[in-house]
């Protein structure tokens, strides 16, 4: 419901978020799982600040997923060429800790970062080379932004006013006052409104969940789909899988809403063996939904590990020290393969915008065998192609991520999200064998037998 004046307006979004309008600039008051995907969905003004309450975490999810809200201003509102900055308010102890979050999983760790976390030395140099290419460059030019060039981080404290967009021409000024930690008076000229972000409950995707029973029983080697798509579409929950190995219940990464997926499709979380984390972007990790008591055994390799931790520490405002004791982490060395119960699991660095990794999974049943492979998100043939003649990946992992494929999958599901930083699915829809598309739900044309977009709730068997 909106409270409007002849001038502004607050739209109530969801329980703990509300859109400030108006004709100076758009504020968003609370920053919880896919309230971009809301706001999309409601064919509201897109927020270029946004507000946070002192508590960053919620009902296992974070209240500070800032990430898609950045990515909209950067990249379809074109704020920095049109000189303004992406704005964040909250208390003074939580800015650089934000700042740092936003930095990992916008821009990735530096090389030495990733050294120092356990990432051999010649793949942190490769990862961060085609990191630093992809990043956003200022002018067009050579030289990446860092994150402060993009994001105003405004320090507010509990009895603090600050103005968000100073008054020009005949435009009144647009403040904001934090009444307590999760209360704010925001005014712009004679108008004032009241705000309250706390949270009480768990709050409802926007979509509809569309799970069945999920199969556990021994004798399989199968997934279920949790998501298909991004943090975009307002119509589908983003990427993740629930699969099978033989009885055991494996999760490969972690959309919004996890438990409510979960709950959907009769699995409890205490059940689950392992989880495996591709990377940290917010469509696939809402950052606290794999937080279990006891810690789960967490799988990822030693940058993508680094970046959950500071991205944890963000948001639970504890240390990275601290922040490791929320998993059991085991390092992926992408060199070996790993056993994981029973099926041989070859993981490997695919090429996007932060370290991200897809995986080769093999097993034979009662006399079948299933090899799946597992994209994970990765750039297109003639992206990575130009990539290549700039400089932006080395020959070496050209050839690497371009020699994966051989034919002998049962099943590969493959990055079709498209865009400066995804796949396209007219690179593999004449290739052999099943493949289904993710990341997206835009593929609108027929595709060839055996070639699907695949959708929330499918049951994919691996086993031929």
């Amino acid at each position: 419901m909106a409270q409007t004046t002849k001038n502004a307006r607050l739209e109530k979004l969801t329980e703990g978020s509300f859109l400030f309008c108006s004709p100076q600039g758009n504020v968003l008051l609370g920053c919880p799982p896919e309230i971009l995907k809301r706001i999309l969905a409601a064919s509201l003004p897109m927020p270029d600040t946004v507000v946070l309450p002192e508590m960053l975490h919620h009902f296992h999810s974070s209240q500070a997923c800032l990430e898609f809200p950045l990515y909209h201003f950067l990249f379809v509102q074109r704020g920095l060429e049109r000189k303004r900055m992406f704005q964040v308010l909250a208390y003074a102890r939580q800015c650089d800790a934000l700042a740092e979050m936003l930095r990992v999983t916008v821009f990735g760790p530096t090389a030495d970062e990733m050294v120092k976390a356990g990432t051999p030395p010649q793949v942190a140099t490769e990862l961060f080379q085609e990191t630093d290419y992809l990043a956003l460059k200022k002018g067009g030019g050579k030289h990446s932004y860092v994150t402060r060039e993009m994001i105003n981080f405004i320090p507010i404290e509990s009895g603090e006013r600050k103005i968000v967009y100073p008054s020009r021409q005949l435009l009144a000024e647009v403040a904001l006052e934090r009444s307590a930690p999760a209360k704010f008076r925001v005014t712009y000229g004679e108008e004032a409104y009241e705000i309250d972000l706390t949270v009480t409950q768990a709050p409802e995707p926007n979509y509809t969940i569309r799970q069945t029973s999920f199969d556990a029983s021994p004798g399989r080697f199968g997934l279920q789909v949790l998501g298909r798509s991004n943090g975009f579409d307002p119509r589908d929950p983003a990427n993740g899988y629930l699969i099978n190995i033989d009885g055991k219940i494996v999760l490969w990464d972690c959309p919004a809403y996890l438990h409510r997926h979960l709950k959907a499709m009769r699995v409890d979380p205490g059940r689950i063996d392992a989880l495996i984390l591709s990377h940290v972007h917010e469509d696939h990790i809402d950052v606290a939904e794999s937080l279990r008591d006891p810690p789960h055994d967490l799988h990822a390799t030693p940058e993508v590990y680094f970046s959950l931790l500071v991205k944890l520490a963000a948001v639970y405002s504890c240390s990275l020290e601290e922040a490791k004791k929320f998993h059991r982490w085991h390092p992926i060395d992408i060199t070996q393969p790993m056993d994981l119960f029973g099926a041989k699991v070859e993981f490997f660095h695919s090429v996007h915008a932060i370290p991200a990794i897809g995986c080769r999974m093999e097993m034979a049943l009662a006399g079948k065998r299933g090899l799946l492979h597992l994209s994970g998100d990765h750039l297109c043939r003639e992206a990575l192609a130009k990539m290549k003649n700039e400089g932006g990946v080395s020959q070496h992992r050209f050839d690497q991520v371009n020699g994966l494929i051989n034919g002998r999958e049962t099943l590969v599901l493959m990055d079709a999200g498209g865009g400066a930083i995804h796949g396209d699915y007219r690179d593999y829809v004449n290739l052999p064998g099943r493949i289904g598309f993710m990341h997206t739900g835009l593929i609108q044309e027929p595709l060839p037998k055996g070639k699907e977009l695949i959708s929330s709730g499918e049951v994919l068997d691996v086993l031929a």
